[in-house]
């Protein structure tokens, strides 16, 4: 089974790609570019660094989400495309699933966290075998640590990496990720399929259906909802 891996929710592009099950290439960097200049270009070099193709890839995987709008349209509608071109299947998972799989052998449940602005966090939490304690959401730090409670938990994600303190504060039975791996990496995600720790596959077919996973209305939209009821109240 050969896996194209793409994960681009954040400002960093990531990639990976497995031929026989095992993870040949690797890459996430930090772009200046957009996502949409490098992503094709990186997956085209890698391609063709280890002698692969287009033609050779068996399946694409990709994380919808949450994370930065535009990353995750870009991710998932390059993926799509590729799927499409290449009559394969689509493998999506989510976001923080994925972080939440960069550390492993954890006797903690763990909780990951991304900035979703205005001081709310994008968040799940799972148990140290990776199943889903609490699905995807949105909430304050306070709202989180409080659903917590006293359970031993593993914070993780892009966000601890600016509130390491406020968490390490509030209850001794929170601890923090290495730095290393608070970032999503495709790698991870070709792990999660491989193991079958859970996702979607969808084939050429259903590909059309698949969404990016926001849980928040992008800014537009929500000034869009704004703007409607402040003329209905004309």
């Amino acid at each position: 089974m050969n896996i194209l891996a793409i994960e681009t929710s954040t400002l960093y592009v990531s990639i990976a790609i497995s031929r026989d099950k095992n993870i040949v290439a690797a890459v996430t960097i930090k772009v200046k570019k957009t996502h949409s200049e490098q992503l094709l270009p990186m997956v085209n070099e890698m391609l063709d660094q280890i002698n692969m193709t287009r033609n050779d890839l068996s399946g694409i995987a990709v994380t919808i989400g949450p994370g930065s709008f535009t990353g995750l349209r870009i991710g998932l509608s390059t993926a799509k495309g590729l799927c499409f071109g290449l009559n394969i299947p689509l493998y999506v998972t989510s976001t923080l699933k994925c972080i939440a799989n960069n550390i492993y052998q954890v006797s903690s449940q763990v909780c990951v966290l991304m900035d979703a602005g205005r001081g709310d966090f994008y968040f799940a939490i799972y148990s140290s075998s990776l199943h889903e304690v609490h699905e995807p959401a949105i909430g304050t730090l306070d709202q989180i640590i409080k659903l917590i409670g006293d359970v031993d938990t593993i914070f993780i994600g892009p966000a601890v990496l600016h509130i390491r303190q406020e968490i390490l504060n509030t209850s001794d039975t929170l601890n923090l990720a290495r730095d290393i791996d608070c970032y999503p990496r495709a790698a991870s995600l070709i792990d999660i399929i491989q193991h079958n720790k859970g996702f979607t596959l969808l084939n050429s077919q259903e590909i059309i259906s698949a969404e990016p996973l926001y849980i928040r209305k992008s800014a537009a939209e929500e000034n869009v909802i704004k703007t409607k009821i402040q003329n209905n109240r004309k």
